[in-house]
């Protein structure tokens, strides 16, 4: 009887390890569609996934439209500090904030300039469109690629001012595409408006430099040009102009 039960053991081991592995599959990229990675003349808005998805929709159409006079016009305003020291930069105060006037605008009002709506929605992130053209021959999917040119240098020409705003992962994708698209805005204002003030300081006999960067600024008329994320580090990236 013991023989037999070795038996039957040896035999499940030897099926067991001559059966297929199953291999381990990496997490899929999420597709785009055009109008949202190379945005042309629209307004795009973000929102989570809910259960009932007329609320997401709901979300992603008050982000549109606060988007838009963001974009419309705004103002940054703000102090960064940073300490130079052998160590190299390190920011130590930042109030820089994007600040929006008060604004009637509502969904009737982005209707009058964008009109041809269209909602894509992924896993995590519900996304919709004002467009001032019919968005259907930039409906085609897309996944970003491995890398990206203007990561590295934002594009120059004489006409406009471009500047680009990162963000990794942080809770929800929308969140973390909104918060770029802010930083970039921010880093807009910085180059157009800085006035440094720098105070040189002693801290134990060691030569370290204070620099103030005070920014005032008010933008019109930014426009997103392209949005990237990093497959490799899960960072979004966002470029505008203005």
């Amino acid at each position: 009887m013991k023989k037999l039960i070795l038996g039957l053991l040896v035999l499940f081991l030897v099926l067991s390890c001559a059966s297929p592995q199953k291999s381990v599959k990496t997490p899929k990229q999420t597709k785009y569609p055009t109008w949202f990675i190379t945005p042309q003349n629209a307004v795009i808005g973000y929102g989570p996934v809910y259960f009932i998805k007329e609320s997401g929709v709901k979300e992603a159409t008050k982000s549109a439209v606060d988007n838009f006079v963001k974009l419309s016009h705004c103002y940054v305003m703000g102090t960064q500090t940073y300490i130079q020291s052998i160590k190299g930069l390190d920011l130590v105060y930042d109030s820089l904030f994007i600040h929006v006037e008060d604004s009637p605008a509502d969904e009737r009002t982005l209707h009058k300039y964008f009109a041809n709506a269209d909602t894509f929605t992924t896993e995590n992130m519900v996304i919709v469109i004002y467009s001032r053209s019919s968005p259907d021959a930039l409906n085609e999917l897309f996944l970003f690629s491995d890398d990206c040119l203007w990561v590295g240098t934002p594009p120059q020409d004489e006409e406009y001012i471009y500047a680009i705003g990162s963000c990794s992962q942080i809770f929800t994708e929308h969140k973390a595409w909104d918060s770029a698209e802010n930083n970039a805005i921010l880093n807009l204002a910085r180059k157009i408006s800085l006035n440094n003030a720098v105070e040189v300081l002693v801290n134990e006999d060691k030569l370290m430099s204070k620099f103030d960067e005070n920014v005032n600024v008010e933008l019109y008329n930014i426009e997103v040009i392209e949005r990237w994320k990093d497959p490799a580090t899960n960072s979004y990236y966002v470029l505008i102009r203005m």
